[in-house]
């Protein structure tokens, strides 16, 4: 199963690949447009707008709001707002439980877990 992460990774490999001009903005927009797509038919949709997403994805990258909202060109101020805004569709009470929300409608997927034959 693939990440949002790794998505994200591809949209952007693939856009130097073909020499498109694809900012990080644009990648994160596509990135959240294909992973909506990709679990269409869920049995709950939320619809988040795309920096929603950029700080759910923050979220679960562990970042705080200052370095989402210079990853997606917000304020931090503007970053807590789409926090809030996300929060109440998730129906979540925290960041963690956001990510853990998301993972379960499948908005994000969990990395698998590091066995120690992967760190050899």
């Amino acid at each position: 199963m693939i990440t949002v992460t790794d998505l994200r990774e591809h949209v952007l490999t693939a856009a130097e690949k073909y020499d498109l001009p694809l900012s990080v903005k644009q990648a994160d927009t596509l990135t959240n447009h294909l992973a909506i797509y990709a679990n269409r038919g869920q049995s709950r949709q939320v619809h988040l707008t795309d920096a929603e997403f950029g700080a759910l994805v923050g979220l679960a990258s562990g970042e705080d709001a200052k370095e989402t909202g210079r990853r997606i060109c917000r304020t931090e101020h503007t970053i807590k707002s789409h926090r809030r805004a996300l929060y109440k569709k998730l129906g979540a009470k925290s960041g963690p439980h956001a990510v853990l929300l998301a993972i379960g409608l499948g908005l994000l997927h969990a990395p698998k877990p590091r066995t120690e034959a992967d760190a050899r």
